[in-house]
């Protein structure tokens, strides 16, 4: 696939301020919620490849949904090494979320938790699949290849000053903690005039039960699920599980909005996570939401991003065809 970047900046806000505005928005949402700025424990000890998420920080957008769904695209893949080198970020951690790279996997889909050391190629990334009983299986994951969209934080890996998040219980309706996230930096900091802000980490779900997906094949898939005209998906196709956990660990990035008015066709959902079991069961996917609110808890690392860097934008090329 040949690339295509565009770089913006995001507001130039600090821990203090993320922080702030996290506790205010947080509170309305979960019963306890202890917020702090310290050093990013060690990483390794939860089974990752570097030891923290500072040092040149950036996120990528890649793709979208036509390249997964549209007949025309399907099969789409990137590298996410090489779109690192291109970035500035060869030498990096990168951690997120993205669709697994169908030639990986002999021609089938999966969801992919992307956790990689690009300084000593150490991987622990994990694909979750969907197998012939309609059961979640999760298995290591070692290309450098997604699928039509991924999202994706690098860092230099290195322990820095993050921001630490402890949730007991919910006490609001929503449900997704990255989303309760976006919506307490959006009401709680002046985003105004496109000043928006990212932050990217990882939390672990340490009690209570979440709802998940996983993208089946396609030839499983029976019904028209996407519109090209919307290029969106308007109908359910994915296989769902629920309730699942606790012992996930999870890999997310997310956004208040689009620092360039919606020039960048960001993803539509200001976030994405992705997941998978730290106890070794068969668990991983997507993360959606807590469906047990009284018995929730989180641990929580994240850090800010500076920059977006938007890869083969889609939507654009897509609108300017019509």
């Amino acid at each position: 696939m040949k690339l295509s970047i565009n770089k913006a900046e995001f507001a130039n806000t600090s821990l203090e301020e993320i922080s702030e505005a996290l506790k205010k928005g947080l509170d309305k949402n979960y019963k306890s919620v202890e917020i702090s700025i310290e050093n990013c424990p060690d990483l390794t000890k939860w089974d990752c490849p570097a030891s923290g998420l500072s040092g040149n920080q950036k996120i990528i957008d890649v793709g979208g949904e036509p390249y997964m769904h549209d007949k025309r695209f399907i099969g789409a893949e990137f590298d996410f090494e090489e779109i690192a080198k291109r970035i500035g970020s060869e030498k990096s951690y990168a951690l997120g979320a993205g669709s697994g790279a169908m030639s990986c996997l002999d021609g089938h889909c999966g969801e992919l938790v992307i956790n990689e050391n690009l300084i000593n190629n150490e991987s622990r990334s994990i694909i979750a699949q969907v197998d012939e009983q309609n059961n979640c299986k999760a298995s290591k994951y070692s290309a450098r290849k997604h699928g039509g969209l991924g999202n994706i934080y690098y860092s230099d890996g290195k322990i820095g000053k993050v921001i630490k998040i402890i949730i007991k219980g919910r006490s609001g309706e929503q449900g997704s903690l990255p989303q309760a996230m976006r919506k307490a930096l959006s009401d709680n900091l002046s985003i105004a005039n496109n000043n928006h802000v990212a932050v990217a980490g990882i939390f672990r779900i340490l009690k209570g039960k979440i709802k998940s997906h996983v993208q089946p094949d396609y030839d499983t898939i029976k019904h028209e699920y996407y519109d090209p005209k919307q290029m969106k998906c308007v109908k359910d196709f994915l296989q769902f599980y629920e309730p699942i956990g606790p012992h996930f660990q999870c890999y997310s990035i997310l956004w208040t909005g689009d620092p360039t008015g919606g020039k960048l066709n960001l993803r539509e959902s200001g976030e994405h996570t992705h997941f998978h079991s730290y106890k070794g069961t068969q668990d991983a996917g997507h993360y959606h939401f807590d469906v047990t609110p009284n018995d929730i808890e989180y641990e929580c690392y994240f850090n800010i991003a500076p920059e977006v860097h938007r890869v083969n934008n889609i939507y654009k090329k897509l609108k300017s065809t019509k």
